[in-house]
């Protein structure tokens, strides 16, 4: 009897372990989604990678220092599939882009959950948005 039911819970775990997770991180806890932001800069540095992509960029403060933003995207699979498709190329360092989205909540941390993103030289752009 033990045996059977410590195979039954083995086969329950197993069964629900082997499923994608569909807990993910609250957005809503790190960015402000009642608010549009939009920062222009050079790209420093395209992180290509999942769960999430990330673009770096230096963006000129008000003082005219760089200040670097951390641009927040979607997943390596959701970028592609996109009607506008991203790879690991199209974004180098270097470019000049302007991104808008949601600012984070907290106002010392720059950071935005990208909802387009424009290259003015060449007029790409991708909008949309990602989990």
């Amino acid at each position: 009897m033990t045996r059977t039911i410590l195979m039954l819970v083995a086969g329950i775990v197993l069964a629900t372990g082997s499923r994608p997770l569909l807990a993910h991180h609250s957005f809503t806890a790190a960015y402000d989604a009642s608010k549009r932001v939009e920062v222009e800069g050079v790209v420093k540095e395209f992180v290509w990678r999942n769960p999430h992509s990330f673009v770096r960029i230096d963006v000129a403060g008000k003082d005219g220092a760089p200040e670097t933003w951390n641009l927040e995207w979607g997943s390596t699979s959701q970028l592609q599939a996109a009607k506008y498709p991203v790879t690991r190329t199209t974004i180098k360092p270097g470019d000049r882009i302007v991104a808008a989205g949601e600012p984070g909540r907290d106002p010392s941390v720059k950071r935005v959950r990208i909802y387009s993103l424009k290259r003015p030289i060449d007029g790409w752009q991708w909008e949309g948005t990602v989990d």
